[in-house]
């Protein structure tokens, strides 16, 4: 039974709660679908901005992760939702300064093992990100929450979404967003 993108975004829509100055932000996974981080930029003239830097940025362009800033209300939030299931990407509500964003989600980005050899990590997956925001400690949390007040990611069966929040006491809560509004292609016939 195949979703209708519209009634979706409309009902994630609904649950996405933005205080003022937050934004509605997503990496999109470019070796997953690249096509999404420029329908963004080419159909809603939003700007895009690659996380990796200098000549790697150039050398991975087709497989950059990219990060755009979207209002809800807009039709880019059903080309997301058109996506749901494919691990294009994730969402995420933050209220920050664009540069101080971007650093934030560049220092998330490069990690080091043990040996201190440096490695892409991946948290813009929502098969990686479900994995690992659960096995955070509080401390890691806050480093990798920094100026994020929410991360949005697809469920692992590609039929929902899932919020994680820091909430007032800083607990980590992970709450379902509801998609059993929606309208299938076959009920809408």
């Amino acid at each position: 039974m195949e979703l209708l993108p519209a009634e979706h975004a409309k009902t994630l829509r609904a649950q996405i709660r933005l205080d003022p100055g937050e934004s509605l932000c997503g990496i999109v996974d470019g070796a997953r679908d690249l096509e999404l981080a420029f329908e963004a930029k080419c159909l809603y003239k939003k700007e895009i901005w690659n996380l990796f830097e200098s000549d790697v940025a150039e050398a991975l362009a087709d497989v950059a992760p990219y990060l755009t800033a979207f209002d809800p209300g807009e039709g880019y939030l059903e080309n997301w939702t058109a996506r749901l299931g494919k691990s294009a990407g994730i969402l995420f509500i933050a209220a920050s300064d664009p540069y101080k964003l971007y650093a934030h989600l560049r220092h998330i980005l490069v990690v080091e093992d043990e040996e201190h050899q440096p490695f892409f990590f991946r948290f813009y997956d929502p098969r990686v990100l479900r994995i690992f925001l659960p096995t955070c400690t509080s401390e890691q949390l806050d480093e990798f929450f920094g100026p994020v007040r929410a991360w949005i990611c697809e469920s692992a069966e590609g039929d929902g979404y899932i919020e994680y929040i820091r909430g007032d006491q800083g607990q980590f809560e992970e709450k379902r967003l509801v998609v059993d509004e929606l309208v299938s292609v076959d009920e809408a016939n």
